[in-house]
């Protein structure tokens, strides 16, 4: 059988493990960190760091205070927590169990690892399975004669180890805690991968976590004999004498293997299988393992499986290294594991290198053994020399180097065991997932790729890109990079992207972004408005063409080739011989109005494809028959008609004059004009913008006033291969385009048409021959077009080659007052595509993002996830806390007021600025417990304040403002303490 063949298999849906996140000791932070930690092979255990020593020593008895510190597996600073981020207020973050807030961040890292953003999972069918035995929390926290708050009873209780996920990810499955003792996690997984087999769920989430808060635990298990006292945790080894306690936070994402490979996710192994029993009652007591059950384990999890327990590769065991549970495990392994095998069975355990991890060591070892056959190697057990006498008659061995993965022509298996104290036992069977189909296409060709990235604030933005630079820089295939980060990550509102045809360039952008600089590919960064206002398509006219117009998305954009070729046979219908083609020079006028109108049709189809529709169309000149087209008022062969005789009309006054763009206002066009004695002979064919208008005329008097102007300093450039039109020369040509146009027919669209030749919005159902008969002598009214087609918070997005309008267009909202924003054309320069995918992260950061990313989905690149870890204790330190306002025999309003703000702000988790002290609280967004836990701040801040209500925070007549007010009467003249 070949390598990734899958052997016989129940009917049952496979289970994928795809997603990975881990906190860990020696910061061991991903499953890229733990991985390359297990094949080094050395313990990362250490003393406990000595303040926190000195606080857990502090809780001890003193005769059971040691005079050195325990070695233990313990993770940096378990008190940071990005409390924002999860929109919690930082005085309920400080309550909660360091479980719950670690849990948060290492759920969201894991999902990232999976690529699916957390977003997307609202409202769905996923569950949440947590698994832990540690109770630290509520035993430092719900002592008698302890104040309790309702934060307090949540930040202690167990079941919101899980329920704190679902909330936040806003989830429909089940939700629940596991407690099994040191099995618990792994059981926890057992229980989801059932739910997933039932179809119950569509995506699991399971969470083992363990943490060392509480110092008496460890003295009893000190006090039991169970501890290492050399501080080396050494599993099968014979010179182990006991386990090291060590903390974790380690998360699992699981999916049906149907719907995994249809998400193109990365499959890091299968569980086949899974088994979990109890050892029952004992003679030897509670704690000491049964043998006989640990065999019965084995064989049901197999059975399970369908699998052959002779066919397991490698097991990733409980392997405390104590006596009795490794002699038991390894004498149930070779008995249930061993028969028929060809040479001795190799078993290992992660706990040698991390510690065990207790509640959290199911997922700990599930972890470890994936990694290793994803990556297709048995990794060394740290701290192991001589196998115990009791297992060295037995077929097993304990790797202490990495070992390339066996090669029997079957899918590579491992199996992990963990066992609970007091007897719940769970056992794992993963297996080898298959190799992954094919990717739509080459990843790795140079073409540019659009990058976004986004944050909560500019600050994590400019962090996050740091982080992300150097993974970039390493970066073989961009084109994944970019798939992962449009698909696979939320956008949150603040914004930027890069568009870039290379790693290292879009490492150099992402550096940029980083130190506050700009970078020529970098879009951004800007803050996406909640609810954007209407999209406005602006279709350039004349002098938007260029040499490589359209070369690069007609090579590299298939809708775009489509669409461009479609339209060139219907405007070859009418011109009776083929069109320009990207790539063919422009020589001359009419070449030119193919070429603007063929590219903005082929635009207009992209914008489409990626889910971007115009509530408005507007065009500047020949931009106007594009516009009819995109609005739905002319069809594609009515539009192609209407270029063809419009083109070849204007193009027999090539020799006749042109046009000269200036930085005349309207009014200084026409006495310019006057003053050269040309009145009659110029007009003013356009006028683009308060400052910018359009003269149009025949060549010698343009030209004369063209070097005039050039001579005194004023803006002067001539079109390039213009005609005077929209000027006394194009009244004979008139009616020639009226009866060339004759037949078409015109019909209304939804989208609004709003007219340059009117200024005013016309149905698209007028837009028939005489229309564009009239259009083609009339000015172009831009200006006042533009103003009556946006609307406050509008973006106006520009089609053509390249930008002649951006600037007019902008000058002409500020002129209106107007928040509309402008996404213009691109540099030529820069090269179309990538000037249609700036255009693309422009509108992304208008708050628009496209419905349909440029990229295919494709398997996720692993990209850092950044906290803000702020001391919770410092979140609201710059202000005055409402107690020290509240002090003073008559308190200051003010004070009071601003240490009010500062409350709700944290309560709502948004800065003090954001609140508006004219609202009430619940108008800003408090929910009802947040209620309850700013009446709980009231309390403590006053005495007076004990009674006071909840009645006035629910009433939204009643604002911060005259909340403040209360609070002061109700204290006036009650002692502060």
């Amino acid at each position: 059988m070949p390598e990734n063949s899958q052997s016989p298999r129940p009917s049952r849906p496979l289970i994928a493990i795809t997603g990975i996140g881990c906190r860990l000791p020696g910061g061991i932070d991903s499953p890229t960190a733990l991985w390359d930690a297990m094949v080094k092979g050395e313990s990362v255990l250490s003393p406990i760091p000595g303040e926190r020593w000195e606080r857990m020593r502090s809780q001890l008895h003193p005769d059971q205070r040691p005079e050195q510190p325990w070695t233990a597996g313990t993770i940096d600073d378990i008190e940071a927590f990005d409390h924002q981020a999860f929109s919690i207020p930082a005085h309920e973050a400080a309550q909660l169990d360091p479980q719950q807030r670690m849990i948060l961040e290492v759920v969201v890292e894991a999902l990232n690892d999976a690529g699916l953003p957390p977003s997307s999972l609202a409202g769905s069918r996923t569950g949440v399975w947590s698994g832990s035995a540690c109770f630290d929390q509520g035993l430092m926290t719900l002592q008698p004669g302890r104040f309790q708050r309702m934060t307090t009873m949540a930040g202690a209780a167990m079941a919101m180890l899980a329920n704190r996920v679902s909330y936040h990810l806003d989830l429909r499955g089940p939700s629940m805690n596991v407690d099994t003792a040191c099995s618990a996690s792994g059981t926890a997984l057992h229980l989801a991968r059932q739910s997933l087999l039932l179809g119950e769920v569509d995506t699991a989430i399971v969470i083992g976590v363990n943490l060392m808060q509480f110092s008496g635990i460890t003295a009893g298990f000190v006090d039991g004999g169970v501890i290492a006292a050399d501080g080396m945790c050494r599993p099968f080894d014979e010179d182990g004498e006991g386990y090291v306690r060590a903390e974790a936070t380690a998360v699992l994402v699981l999916r049906r293997l149907d719907d995994a490979q249809e998400s193109r996710d990365r499959v890091y192994a299968l569980v086949r299988g899974s088994a979990a029993n109890c050892d029952g009652y004992s003679p030897a007591g509670l704690y000491a393992p049964n043998p006989s059950v640990h065999r019965d384990l084995l064989k049901d999890a197999y059975a399970d499986a369908g699998m052959d327990p002779a066919h397991v590769d490698y097991v990733q065991c409980h392997g405390t290294g104590t006596k009795a549970g490794d002699s038991s495990e390894g004498r149930a392994l070779a008995r249930v594991l061993t028969p028929g095998r060809e040479g001795p069975l190799a078993i290992g355990s992660v706990k040698s290198l991390v510690g065990h991890t207790e509640g959290a060591s199911g997922v700990v070892g599930v972890i470890a053994a994936a990694l290793a056959v994803y990556h297709a190697t048995i990794p060394p057990t740290a701290c192991h020399e001589t196998l115990r006498s009791t297992l060295r008659r037995l077929p097993l061995r304990v790797p202490t180097e990495p070992e390339p993965w066996p090669q029997t022509g079957r899918p590579r298996t491992a199996g992990v065991s963990a066992f609970g104290l007091g007897g719940s036992n769970i056992h794992i069977v993963l297996e080898q997932a298959p190799e992954p189909a094919p990717e739509e296409e080459d990843g790795t060709a140079a073409r540019p790729r659009l990058v976004p990235l986004s944050a909560l604030s500019e600050a994590r933005l400019r962090d996050l890109a740091q982080a992300w630079a150097p993974v970039l820089a390493d970066s073989t295939d961009l084109g994944r990079v970019a798939s992962t980060a449009q698909h696979r990550r939320d956008h949150h509102p603040v914004r930027a992207a890069v568009v870039v045809e290379h790693p290292q360039q879009a490492a150099a952008a992402l550096l940029a972004l980083g130190a506050g600089r700009s970078h020529p590919a970098l879009v951004g960064p800007a803050a996406a408005p909640p609810k954007p206002g209407r999209l406005v398509w602006m279709f350039a006219g004349q002098g938007s063409q260029h040499a490589a117009m359209a070369r690069a998305c007609h090579a590299e954009l298939p809708v775009f080739r489509e669409a461009m070729e479609e339209a060139r046979a219907a405007l070859a219908a009418h011109l009776g011989r083929q069109p320009w083609r990207p790539g063919e020079p422009i020589p001359d006028f009419e070449t030119a109005q193919h070429a603007i109108w063929l590219t903005q049709v082929a635009q207009a189809a992209t914008w489409r494809h990626w889910g971007h529709t115009p509530d408005v169309v507007i065009g500047h000149s020949l931009g106007e028959v594009a516009a009819a087209h995109a609005a739905g008022a002319l069809s594609l062969d009515d539009a192609a008609r209407v270029v063809a005789a419009r083109s070849a009309l204007l193009a027999e006054l090539e020799p006749v004059g042109g046009l000269l763009v200036t930085d005349l206002t309207a009014e200084r066009a026409e006495e310019v004009i006057a003053e050269h004695g040309l009145v009659g002979t110029l007009v003013a064919a356009a006028y683009n913008a308060p400052d910018t208008t359009v003269l149009s005329g025949p060549e010698e008097p343009l030209e004369e006033l063209r070097a005039a102007l050039e001579a005194r300093g004023v803006f002067a450039r001539r079109v390039p291969n213009d005609v005077p039109a929209h000027s006394p020369s194009v009244a004979p040509l008139t009616g020639r385009l009226a009866a060339a146009l004759d037949g078409i027919a015109p019909r209304s669209s939804d989208v609004v048409f709003c007219s340059t030749a009117e200024a005013a919005v016309v149905d698209g159902a007028a837009l028939d021959a005489a229309y564009w008969a009239r259009q083609l002598r009339s000015p172009v009214r831009f200006t006042d077009a533009l103003a009556r087609a946006v609307d406050d918070g509008a973006t106006v997005l520009e089609l053509g080659g390249r930008s002649t309008l951006g600037r007019p267009a902008t000058a002409v909202l500020a002129a209106a007052g107007t928040d509309a924003a402008v996404v213009a054309a691109g540099d030529a320069d820069r090269g179309d595509h990538a000037a249609l995918l700036d255009q693309l992260a422009a509108l992304h950061l208008r708050g628009r993002s496209p419905a349909r990313w440029p990229e295919p989905v494709r398997s996720p690149v692993r990209l850092p996830v950044r906290w803000d870890h702020g001391q919770l204790s410092d979140a609201t330190a710059a202000a005055p806390t409402l107690a020290e306002a509240l002090a003073a025999p008559e308190p200051d309003p003010a004070a009071v007021l601003e240490a009010l703000v500062h409350l709700v702000a944290d309560t709502v988790g948004i800065t003090p600025q954001e609140v508006d002290a004219e609202r009430s609280p619940i108008d800003m967004g408090l929910s009802s417990v947040a209620m309850i836990g700013l009446r709980d701040l009231f309390h403590e801040a006053h005495p007076a304040l004990s009674n006071f209500g909840v009645r006035l925070l629910f009433d939204p007549s009643v604002s911060i403002t005259r909340l403040a007010e209360a609070i002061i009467d109700h204290c006036r003249g009650v002692p502060a303490a």
